[in-house]
């Protein structure tokens, strides 16, 4: 029950928190001297998308307590992980960070659930951009890349130039309830290694041989069935 209880606060919190920055972003333009009008429209838009993206963590957290069977699709990695990039721009924006892109053309789909897929995305992001927030701001770059892993897998991976992985934490990481983090409930990554790992696929993390860390994970290619 404890799991369960940090593991529905954490997920709620990163949309709600989204929701929370957007929203004060939409009153500081409109308090601006000339606000731009089709920008506060653009952060408008991301309160309701990320208004309904806590509506869909809610629901795939219900199904979990109920143990239903997970909806897994195919997907192309590439443009689920594209679709996560558009939900961190408030926080890109508050902790001085850049996310770039490097996708492989042509990968194969793989199967899995798109919300729960998405959810490991944003929280390695978010993860990434803590890591750096005491780098110089010309230093705070996340590069998401997306790329074949042999032959029959697709890996997706989170690379920072943050303060990396002490020799204590790689080996702890991934346990419930433990963080880095002062107000971090240490369910985060938890959480992800669970969601990777029911979708036959593997989560790690290592150092960077220059500087940071970079968190990976490893989904099969999917089949039709």
């Amino acid at each position: 029950m404890g799991e369960l209880g940090a593991s529905l606060a954490h997920e709620i919190n990163q949309p709600l928190t989204a929701i929370l920055n957007n929203v004060q972003a939409a009153r500081r333009l409109l308090l601006a001297e000339n606000a731009d009008v089709e920008e506060v429209r653009e952060t408008l838009a991301d309160v309701v998308q990320d208004t309904n993206r806590a509506s869909e963590v809610i629901l795939h957290l219900r199904a979990l307590v109920r143990k239903e069977e997970p909806h897994h699709i195919l997907l192309d990695a590439g443009d689920l992980v594209r679709g996560v990039v558009p939900l961190v721009r408030s926080d890109a924006i508050l902790r001085h960070s850049r996310v770039s892109l490097a996708i492989t053309p042509g990968l194969p789909p793989v199967r899995g659930d798109r919300i729960q897929l998405q959810q490991v995305v944003l929280n390695l992001l978010l993860n990434a951009f803590e890591a750096m927030k005491d780098r110089p701001t010309h230093e705070r770059e996340v590069v998401l890349r997306v790329e074949p892993d042999g032959a029959q897998s697709v890996r997706v991976a989170v690379r920072d130039r943050g303060v990396g992985l002490g020799a204590d934490t790689v080996d702890r990481i991934f346990q419930p309830f433990f963080t880095t983090k002062s107000a971090g409930l240490g369910m985060g990554l938890s959480i992800s290694r669970s969601i990777i790992e029911s979708h036959a696929g593997k989560l790690r993390a290592e150092n960077n041989q220059d500087q940071g860390a970079t968190f990976s994970f490893t989904l099969p290619v999917g089949k039709q069935t």
